[in-house]
C-alpha cells in the first residue's frame, strides 16, 4: 500500500513539473480605408485594427438563442443550445399540463365535497398539483438562467477571439519543500507566470 502512495506521489510530481507554454501568433487583420492586407503588429500605428463585437455577440444571442454562437464561429454550440432550451421547455409545458389536470381534480372534489374521484384521493390530487406546480416553476428558472448563460457565454467568446498572447507568456510549475514550524518540511507546488 505504501508503494502505490509512493508511486502516485512520484507521477503527480512528474505531471506537475511540466511546462506549458503558448503559441505564438505575429499577425493581425487591418483594415485600411482602402484594402484589408495582413501586417505584423508593429505596423499598427494609426490604422483601424477590426474588432470581433462582443456587443453584437451579446445582441444577436439575445434576440434568436445560439445565433451569438454562430457569430462567433462556435457552431458547434449551436446544438448544445437548442437541446438545452427545448429540453427545459418541455420540462415546463408537461409539468403545467399535469400541475393544471391535477388542479382540476383537486379543485372538484373541493366543489362536490368528495374524497375520491377517478381513482386519487384528495390528498394525492393536492400532492400531485403542488407538486407539478413546484416543478414547473423550476424548471421556468432555469430556462431563463440557460437562455441568460447562452447570451454570457457569446459575449465572453466574442472578448476572447481577439485575444493576442505573445511567445513571452509561460507558466512553470515546480516541486517545492516549504519549511514548517519545527524540523517538519511541507512538500508544495509553485506557480510561476512568465510575461
Amino acid at each position: 500500500m505504501n508503494l502505490i502512495y509512493r508511486s502516485v506521489a512520484v507521477l503527480s510530481l512528474c505531471i506537475a513539473c511540466l511546462t506549458g507554454f503558448t503559441q505564438d501568433r505575429d499577425t493581425l487583420l487591418i483594415i485600411t480605408s482602402d484594402d484589408t492586407t495582413t501586417t505584423t503588429t508593429s505596423e499598427k500605428d494609426s490604422i483601424f485594427i477590426a474588432e470581433h463585437s462582443p456587443r453584437k455577440a451579446s445582441i444577436y444571442s439575445a434576440v434568436l438563442p445560439g445565433l451569438g454562437q454562430i457569430y462567433n464561429r462556435k457552431y458547434w454550440k449551436v446544438p448544445i443550445v437548442y437541446a438545452g432550451l427545448g429540453g427545459l421547455t418541455y420540462g415546463v409545458i408537461y409539468n403545467a399540463d399535469k400541475y393544471q389536470f391535477y388542479k382540476d381534480i383537486y379543485k372538484h372534489m373541493l366543489d362536490n365535497n368528495l374524497d375520491e374521484w377517478e381513482g386519487y384521493t384528495k390528498l394525492q390530487a393536492e400532492a400531485y398539483k403542488d407538486f407539478h406546480r413546484r416543478y414547473r416553476d423550476l424548471f421556468a428558472i432555469v430556462t431563463v438562467g440557460f437562455y441568460i448563460l447562452q447570451i454570457v457565454d457569446a459575449n465572453v467568446d466574442a472578448n476572447l477571439i481577439d485575444y493576442d498572447i505573445s511567445e513571452d507568456l509561460g507558466m512553470v510549475i515546480n516541486p517545492v519543500f516549504m519549511p514548517s514550524v519545527g524540523k517538519n518540511y511541507s512538500v508544495g507546488l509553485r506557480c510561476c507566470l512568465n510575461f
